[in-house]
């Protein structure tokens, strides 16, 4: 594990003093919360402001889906070429459908897919540090953000650095459904359910990023935390 397993106290505001372990070769920011939160609108207002990497497990997880790599050949030798389509790739509609039909299900398939894609973050990271050292115009301890809806059940936490919650009320959060998928309230309520609770999210969290109505607010606790990395870096490099 990269980080310590004894984890920071979040503070009366929400916020942990520092980093859960002590900065090595990089800081990663584990960026996670429910659908509807707004976690891409945080990414791309961090990305735009300061000088950080991403790395999306999502994308990580569709990478290695494609014929040939680690995760598609693991799910043939598991399921067979059922769950292929056509074209020889992996038929996501017919991956879905396994992953829905009951929690043991989903726990096999969970199995199967998270090691592997950890597996290829840390190598992703690895990399990124490998390249910092060699690149004068980055900050020599590189801050990477890593976003993944299922960092936590993914046991992507045991990776970062510290843990950002991006959350917003459930009623904002089921009108951005609404809007940028066309959801009813009763679908979006529904997905929302599934998910992690909100108290699931706070106890694994270390910062929580509130993202509702007013962004202005957002990107002042974004400033705040990443002044605080950025200020703690410095430090550990004395």
């Amino acid at each position: 594990m990269r980080r310590n397993k004894d984890r920071s106290p979040l503070s009366q505001d929400g916020s942990a003093e520092k980093c859960r372990r002590n900065y090595g070769n990089s800081c990663v920011v584990g960026i996670t919360g429910g659908v509807g939160a707004g976690k891409s609108t945080v990414l791309s207002d961090i990305k735009a402001r300061f000088p950080v990497f991403l790395i999306e497990a999502d994308e990580v997880g569709r990478e290695l889906m494609e014929p040939g790599k680690s995760v598609f050949s693991a799910l043939v030798a598991h399921y067979g070429k059922t769950i292929l389509s056509g074209d020889g790739s992996i038929d996501r509609a017919k991956l879905a459908e396994i992953g829905l039909k009951d929690e043991e299900s989903q726990r096999t398939l969970n199995a199967i897919e998270h090691p592997l894609i950890r597996d290829e973050i840390l190598k992703r990271i690895a990399e990124i540090e490998a390249l910092s050292k060699k690149d004068t115009d980055h900050v020599r301890v590189p801050v990477i953000l890593l976003e993944a809806a299922l960092l936590i059940e993914g046991g992507l936490t045991a990776i970062c650095d510290e843990v950002w919650f991006v959350s917003a009320p459930k009623k904002i959060r089921i009108e951005r459904l609404k809007k940028s998928r066309g959801y009813t309230d009763q679908k979006a309520g529904q997905i929302i359910a599934r998910q992690l609770s909100y108290r699931e999210f706070l106890k694994n969290a270390d910062h929580v990023i509130h993202n509702g109505s007013d962004f202005s607010k957002t990107r002042a606790e974004i400033d705040r935390r990443m002044k605080e990395i950025y200020a703690s870096l410095c430090d550990s490099e004395v």
